[in-house]
């Protein structure tokens, strides 16, 4: 999980000011700014700008906001409203025309790296607002109703008025929700409404939510950070502790009834319980919401070969390493002897001295995911830190999957060091421009997490031959999901197609297929941003040892790569080629 990166409504009168200003310098032949200083102001003031308009994502972004000059941010959940939606679009677009009136070849190196990425991901952006009400806000995995409660959770309480602030935020979390359903009502009348299948896994996840109100984990969790501060007297304490039992059952609570509520009342309108492509627009929509989430640059048809040559890579190696020692297969073990998450992560830390660059050591806590919520969240996932705290990491791991020692390093890996942990270390360490924090490069981010959790195996297991059998075991099984995601939202699979497709590959358990395809029909393109930017980076490395031959260093590739920070791979790709070519 990391931070909210959206444009939003907000930016609608800012980028009318940004846009107008720069272009009147413009006109009227201002020096007193250089291309960069414009360029650097403008970027700037539209990240103050958009980090300001939702307590949350800046609670999560600064601790100290007021370093950057942000007071007074009303404690809110920003409500959705079709209004709300519409400004949305028109600040976008506002957006891109202030963008475009810069010169990229009047910038600097690093300037025009953060001008490439804003126009290549603004057009994506800009794309899928052709698609109102395609998106599923309340998917059972990476629902807003899934999600939210473990950022309230992880709420750092750092001074009283953060406490303040996180409880004036609960008590609008039942208006936010409703606004929400206001939002999937409209989905509704468009004939856009999720299907029975979905509705039921969120009103179940819903009501385990609330299965036991007075041992909930967002009372005891408040009390953990209330009784871990040291600037509160014991009268103010028990006053605040008293105030959020009172504003989670006045308004968490009743927050998650309306949405049991709401989502029965709306059952049997959702018209279409497969793929996106039954719908009107539904795989132009796939088609957008793809180019958004993976930043791959493909077209669907080479996006297709790219996860079908990946996949016969993986196939073939296995066929060979089994052919070479049919006996592997026997005496595959999945022990590590490595069965505690911090003595994992450390021994991870170390052994991958040799192949990445170096960044701070910092401390990391590991978490557990409450049963009420294990059984539809992630089987693990990273928080990211306040970009001014760089020593504060939580990983959260959800003890549903049933990790074995082998299955828990490599889980941290793609967590931990040298994935999503070390990734956000490395990043913060290059100085980059911070409006780059406004977007998701999931490609980028989990493609990297993924490609460094194959990897991992070899730093797991003593038996090289070993490590490569289990690797690419797992980059085929992810590489089966993300062939099924295309299949069904792209090319129309049924339920019965999908069970061809996996029995295929030896995956015959119908009720394993069942939940497969349920949720790559609740969370469409997910699998593709681990899988596709996993193979983008192997594509990369594959160029550069071609490229390099004899002087190709595992951890300069991996420099490079990194210092680029997250990115659409069309633009990595340039740059690479500027970095193979040498100075």
């Amino acid at each position: 999980m990391k931070r909210k990166k959206l444009l939003t409504a907000g930016l609608l009168l800012l980028l009318f000011l940004c846009c107008g200003i720069f272009l009147l310098s413009r006109i009227q032949g201002d020096t007193i700014e250089t291309a960069d200083e414009a360029f650097e102001h403008f970027t700037h003031t539209l990240f103050i700008n958009e980090i300001s308009t939702d307590s949350l994502t800046l609670h999560y972004t600064f601790s100290n906001p007021e370093q950057l000059g942000i007071a007074d941010v009303p404690s809110a959940f920003r409500l959705y409203s079709r209004d709300s939606s519409d400004t949305t679009a028109v600040g976008l677009e506002n957006t891109r025309q202030a963008l475009s009136a810069f010169s990229r070849e009047d910038l600097s190196d690093s300037n025009r790296l953060t001008y490439d990425i804003l126009s290549y991901q603004l057009e994506k952006q800009a794309a899928l607002l052709d698609f109102p009400y395609y998106e599923e806000i309340f998917s059972p995995t990476l629902g807003t109703q899934a999600q939210l409660p473990i950022l309230l959770a992880e709420y750092a309480f750092r001074s009283e008025q953060d406490i303040e602030n996180y409880l004036s935020l609960l008590s609008t979390i039942d208006a936010y929700y409703e606004s929400l359903m206001d939002y999937e009502r409209e989905k509704a009348d468009a004939g856009l409404f999720m299907s029975d299948e979905t509705a039921d896994a969120v009103i179940a996840q819903c009501q385990a939510f609330l299965s036991n109100p007075g041992e909930h984990f967002l009372l005891s969790t408040f009390e953990e950070r209330i009784a871990s501060t040291d600037f509160l007297s014991e009268e103010m304490a028990k006053k605040y502790l008293d105030s959020n039992r009172t504003v989670f059952f006045g308004h968490v609570v009743p927050a998650y009834e309306l949405l049991i509520q709401g989502l029965t009342e709306l059952k049997g309108s959702g018209k279409n319980p497969y793929g996106l492509c039954y719908y009107e627009k539904g795989t132009d929509y796939y088609e957008a919401l793809v180019a958004a989430v993976t930043g791959t640059g493909r077209n669907m048809e080479e996006i297709l070969l790219l996860i079908e040559e990946q996949l016969d890579t993986d196939l073939e190696a296995v066929t060979y390493l089994v052919s070479q020692n049919p006996e592997i297969l026997t005496s595959v073990s999945r022990q590590t002897g490595l069965t505690e998450p911090k003595i994992i992560l450390k021994n991870l830390e170390q052994e991958i001295m040799k192949d990445f660059p170096s960044v701070p050591v910092v401390s990391c806590q590991v978490k557990y995911v409450d049963s009420s919520l294990e059984k539809h969240l992630s089987p693990a996932f990273y928080l990211t830190p306040p970009l001014d705290r760089m020593n504060e990491h939580v990983i959260y791991i959800n003890p549903a999957n049933n990790y074995d020692s082998l299955s828990l390093y490599t889980t941290l890996a793609h967590e931990g060091w040298p994935g999503h942990l070390y990734q956000t270390l490395y990043e913060n360490s290059c100085g980059l421009n911070p409006v780059r924090n406004l977007f998701n490069f999931g490609g980028y981010t989990e493609g990297w997490a993924t490609y460094v959790e194959w990897l991992s195996y070899s730093y797991a297991m003593a038996d090289p031959k070993m490590a490569e059998l289990l690797s690419a075991n797992g980059a085929i099984s992810l590489g089966l999901h993300a062939r099924a995601d295309v299949g069904i939202h792209y090319e129309g699979w049924s339920l019965e197609d999908t069970k061809d497709f996996f029995a295929g590959y030896g995956v015959t358990n119908p009720d394993t297929v069942y939940q497969i395809y349920q949720a790559i029909i609740q969370d469409p393109g997910n699998y593709l941003k681990y899988y596709l930017g996993a193979a983008e980076i192997l594509k990369l490395k594959e160029e550069a040892e071609t490229v390099l031959y004899n002087d190709f260093v595992l951890k300069d590739f991996h420099t490079f790569f990194l210092s680029m920070g997250p990115a659409p791979f069309p633009v990595i790709e340039d740059y690479m080629d500027e970095w193979l070519s040498g100075p």
